[in-house]
């Protein structure tokens, strides 16, 4: 009973990228306020600027340009093409093109370090320091987040050329950051501005969702995702993001009805397919999850959310080979992530009868910053049961 809960606890987290609250009062930012003045659409800084900051609402901003979808499978594999082949590069702006090819990948290990080329051929250049703090929010690296997106602020203060559309982006990831430390009416706030900048902002709403979510007010959550749809018609991440709050209301067929309409709008979108394969489980349909995140990890093959979802699958059907393989996957692709290594440590004490290792990973998550008490409270019982008699936790 201990495993199938830690398994469905696992499962039910999946299909909401979580803005924890991680990281405390020493980090970078804590205590200031690093967002800045929205400029006029493509001006500098300089120029255009209302008392308040702001914009008409009506201002038009191309900002699907820089917040693209993950490549189809054919992108990807030109991107891998290109990455392969790639030369050996000099300039800022080829190791920016070359780190952004690399992230659409999933390879955030060598974006990062074509990023930092960047930063260390020039220090102040913004753009290398606000990938570079997306990046790591990315990784659930907080800490380090804040201190490119405090460099990006200062930097910000000096360039006064700096467009409305980078602007733009600071202040998103800059919204993004303060949510993920916890700051979430600070984050709240940037998000709410950034919509009357550009009302078809689809990730702020994604994001303001996704945060009240994670908070448990799904009733403001809907809430958003409805004046989001009201504004953008038929976008994909926002009908997957209702059907999550319709699941989490237990209306698991009308919240199949959200999926399926994400995947006609999107059939690539993953996290549809991440979230329609977490609520086939919730039913026991595991052949019908495991199909929706095979054709996810054709997509996506580093998404950690659908490898984690994969492995629990392959492990209820009977596939614990299967199931190592995914789990230790999604271990090596995002090892910031509390719920892969909690399953393979689950999959290894229980089925694999390794216990060890398991109690290596258990131990592990204890250390994560960030996880919620519930999942801490199952690695905490597994730990108690595996060590040692007489060994202190």
């Amino acid at each position: 009973m201990r495993a199938l809960k830690s398994l469905i606890l696992a499962a039910a987290m999946l299909a909401l990228a979580a803005c924890a609250s991680t990281g405390g009062d020493s980090e970078p930012g804590k205590s200031d306020d690093l967002d800045v003045a929205q400029p006029a659409p493509d001006a500098p800084i300089a120029q255009g600027t209302t008392k308040e900051g702001k914009v008409p609402a009506d201002a038009v901003m191309n900002w699907q340009s820089f917040f693209k979808a993950p490549p189809t499978s054919q992108e990807r594999s030109l991107l891998e093409r290109r990455v392969t082949a790639w030369t050996d590069v000099g300039t800022v702006k080829e190791l920016l093109q070359k780190g952004r090819a690399e992230l659409a990948l999933g390879r955030i290990g060598a974006a990062e370090v074509s990023f930092r080329k960047a930063t260390r051929l020039e220090p102040k250049n913004l753009e290398a320091a606000l990938e570079l703090a997306a990046l790591f929010l990315k990784k659930k690296d907080v800490k380090n987040a804040f201190e490119f997106l405090v460099q990006v602020k200062e930097g910000l203060g000096i360039d006064r050329r700096a467009t409305q559309s980078f602007i733009f982006r600071y202040r998103y990831t800059l919204a993004l950051a303060y949510i993920e430390r916890g700051d979430r009416e600070k984050g709240h706030k940037v998000l709410s501005d950034l919509l009357t900048v550009q009302r078809d902002f689809a990730p702020a709403y994604v994001a303001l969702a996704t945060s009240y979510i994670t908070i448990n007010r799904d009733a403001v959550a809907e809430f958003v995702v409805r004046r989001g749809l009201d504004r953008i018609k038929e976008d994909p991440r926002l009908l997957s993001l209702m059907g999550l709050v319709l699941a989490r209301r237990r209306t698991l067929d009308e919240a199949r009805l959200w999926y399926d309409k994400a995947l006609k709008v999107s059939p690539t979108y993953t996290p549809a397919l991440v979230n329609r394969a977490a609520l086939a489980m919730q039913n026991l349909e595991y052949g019908a999850a495991e199909a929706d995140l095979i054709q996810a990890l054709t997509h996506e093959p580093h998404n950690v959310d659908a490898l984690v979802a994969l492995g629990i699958a392959q492990k209820k059907q009977g596939n614990i080979s299967g199931a190592k393989a995914s789990l230790t996957k999604a271990v090596d692709v995002s090892p910031e992530n509390a719920y892969a290594r909690f399953n393979l440590a689950v999959l290894l004490a229980d089925d694999l009868k390794k216990p060890d290792e398991a109690l290596r990973l258990f131990r592990e998550v204890l250390q994560t910053e960030g996880q919620g008490g519930e999942l801490k409270d199952l690695a905490r019982s597994y730990v108690n049961d595996l060590k040692p008699t007489g060994e202190a936790l």
